[in-house]
């Protein structure tokens, strides 16, 4: 009987292919222990272009981080800060207690900022009731509820004061009038004061002076610990009638008229006092890291596009990625351990 033999499979014989055992493969040739081999130890070089791409974005990252060293602050560290950053990324989204709050935390604080323009306006409205005067402030109250924008708001004022001031007799109501046109203008930078001024007409605040005591409220927490929610909510119940005569005027509605709106109200205004300067610079901050974000995705997604599995690694590829310390420092920070939630945008969609 005769022995059947085993015939080596080589790169001429059909069934060639590289997934045959290696005790039957050729040495040398097409599909060869060889050819596997120098496959394993020889890789793709990167190519020029994708090189190019990657460094020119690694000198934006320079660029972006440098700037943002400079910026960058211990303070921005601080627990209550970071709290505080919290809270108005909750405010601008919308999100859980805050939600529909936006718009009536800002006419609240505009409207405790500007307090001394509106008492003044009361006052010299109360005071000077002179026919050209009643004139211009019935004027103004129109132009409230149908004006283009603040600049045009301020043109037609002072045209509308040009006309009537050389028909008032006394230089004591002159003077008032030009006081009154001030205050407005002042009023006028911020569209919201504007508006804030209409609604006090709509809904006839009878007392400007409650402002000046809510500000007053809020001053007195002076060096206070702002956490202690449970004790600014007590503090707002011993003033609930004060607050609750601004709720149509801030757009409040029933349901969210409690002393707990009103308690994160004045937390965040009293925090804002507090982090105000501190957290113009960290929007700053946010504003070069959101624009670092870019090139970092590029240098990133070019790296991963060529592993060092496949391809000779360029020095280039081993730098550390300028900013990476910044970025990956406030994403931890400002993300919930529990829920996983980012407070923070950088523009990468989280």
């Amino acid at each position: 009987m005769n022995k059947k033999t085993d015939t080596p499979i080589t790169s001429l014989s059909p069934e060639s292919h590289k997934d045959a055992p290696w005790w039957n493969r050729s040495v040398i040739g097409e599909d060869s222990l060889v050819e596997d081999l120098l496959g394993k130890f020889s890789k793709q070089e990167v190519s020029e272009s994708a090189l190019f791409l990657h460094n020119r974005e690694m000198t934006d990252l320079r660029v972006f981080a440098k700037t943002a060293e400079t910026i960058d602050n211990d303070k921005f560290g601080q627990e209550e800060f970071l709290i505080f950053v919290k809270m108005q990324y909750l405010l601008r989204k919308g999100l859980h207690e805050y939600q529909g709050l936006y718009e009536s935390l800002q006419l609240l604080k505009v409207a405790i900022d500007a307090k001394d323009c509106f008492i003044s306006i009361d006052q010299t409205e109360l005071r000077y009731r002179g026919t050209k005067q009643q004139e211009f402030y019935n004027f103004v109250e129109r132009l409230l509820l149908d004006h283009e924008n603040a600049v045009t708001f301020r043109e037609q004022v002072q045209m509308r004061l040009a006309d009537l001031l050389p028909q008032i007799k006394t230089e004591e109501g002159r003077t008032a009038l030009q006081n009154y046109a001030k205050y407005l203008d002042q009023l006028s930078d911020n569209e919201l004061g504007l508006k804030l001024l209409s609604l006090f007409k709509t809904y006839q605040l009878a007392d400007y002076s409650i402002l000046r005591i809510i500000s007053n409220l809020i001053q007195s927490l002076g060096k206070k610990d702002l956490l202690d929610f449970k004790g600014l909510v007590s503090l707002v119940r011993v003033n609930y009638g004060l607050f609750e005569k601004l709720r149509d005027i801030i757009g409040l509605s029933e349901r969210q008229s409690t002393p707990e709106t009103y308690g994160l109200m004045i937390q965040f205004i009293a925090l804002a006092n507090r982090h105000g300067i501190s957290h113009m610079k960290f929007d700053d901050l946010i504003k070069v890291m959101q624009k670092w974000y870019k090139p970092y995705q590029a240098v990133i997604g070019i790296r991963q596009e060529h592993p060092p599995s496949e391809y000779k690694q360029p020095k280039e590829f081993k730098e550390a990625i300028p900013g990476i310390e910044i970025y990956e420092k406030y994403r931890k920070w400002l993300t919930d351990k529990k829920t996983g939630m980012v407070f923070i945008d950088f523009g990468d969609d989280h």
